[in-house]
């Protein structure tokens, strides 16, 4: 009998642990997911728009669970090739030379500016691309060296991986045309894993200089203005501001099921007036 009461509380304990770990699954991002929901996850500059647009789409579909999730750029692109989520979001261009990447079907939902901010108290209000290269390259290490005043030059840039950080190197630090070489990020910027945390560190800086998306940035901070053009709706639309790049969403596959559905929402009527208002230029109507 007590060896048949011992067998009795190990079978109990065997299955509470069973239930524990399925519970612990479920709550892990892109496991356990309901029949009726949708996981989005990637760029942290995506995020903020994708979690307006999702708010909207659950009023017409309450039925549907709709999780939008950060990470950035590559662990979007990540999740969408391993299945953790359906969609990923990204503020760059899929990579050709990533054999995994190139078999993801990308969907460009909007356009979008990369904002060169830095803090209001800054005199310096322009700069043209080879003076943007020079600084986050560390060839200019003071504000002076492009029009500012004596004081020296604080980087702050996204981490590596991120999207934002990658149009940025694409945009910036490679320059167009033969003859010139591509410029690595200066190893003593401080990096920052969000949008959100470049703004915050370069607003308690006045000798501060970063950059974000267009629809992150805020009267804390300051946005120059680059080649001669400011970055807005209209120059972002007809392309004359150059530090445009596209947000995407990736799956494997075309997407089917709510996964297509919420994908014809953004680019129908009602997401591009979020994404407009957002100060987003949609690729949808």
């Amino acid at each position: 009998m007590k060896y048949s009461g011992l067998i009795n509380r190990c079978v109990r304990l065997r299955i509470l642990i069973f239930a524990g770990l399925a519970l612990a699954a479920a709550s892990l991002p892109g496991c356990g997911k309901n029949s009726k929901g949708l996981t989005v996850a990637g760029s942290t500059s995506v995020q903020p728009v994708m979690e307006l647009i999702a708010d909207s789409f659950r009023k017409h579909r309450p039925d549907q669970i709709i999780d939008v999730e950060g990470g950035g750029s590559s662990a979007g692109i990540m999740a969408a090739l391993t299945g953790t989520a359906q969609l990923g979001m990204s503020s760059r261009r899929l990579k050709e030379d990533e054999p995994n990447e190139k078999t993801l079907t990308a969907i460009t939902i909007a356009f979008d500016a990369i904002a060169v901010i830095v803090h209001p108290d800054n005199p310096v209000v322009k700069l043209d691309l080879e003076q943007l290269r020079g600084l986050f390259s560390g060839q200019y290490r003071s504000w002076k060296d492009v029009g500012g005043s004596d004081r020296p030059v604080h980087l702050i840039v996204r981490e590596e991986g991120s999207g934002t950080r990658s149009a940025f190197e694409e945009m910036v630090m490679k320059p167009s045309g033969d003859g010139g070489r591509e410029e690595a990020v200066d190893a003593y910027a401080l990096v920052q894993d969000s949008t959100g945390g470049v703004r915050e560190v370069l607003r308690g800086d006045p000798d501060a200089i970063g950059f974000i998306s267009l629809g992150a940035v805020t009267a804390q901070v300051k946005m120059l203005v680059i080649d001669g053009v400011k970055a807005d709706f209209e120059t972002v639309r007809n392309k004359k501001y150059r530090l445009t790049r596209p947000f995407l969403l990736v799956s494997k596959g075309e997407p089917t099921g709510i996964a297509r559905e919420f994908v014809d929402y953004i680019l129908g009527s009602d997401g591009a007036k979020i994404m407009h208002d957002e100060g987003l230029v949609s690729a949808g109507r």
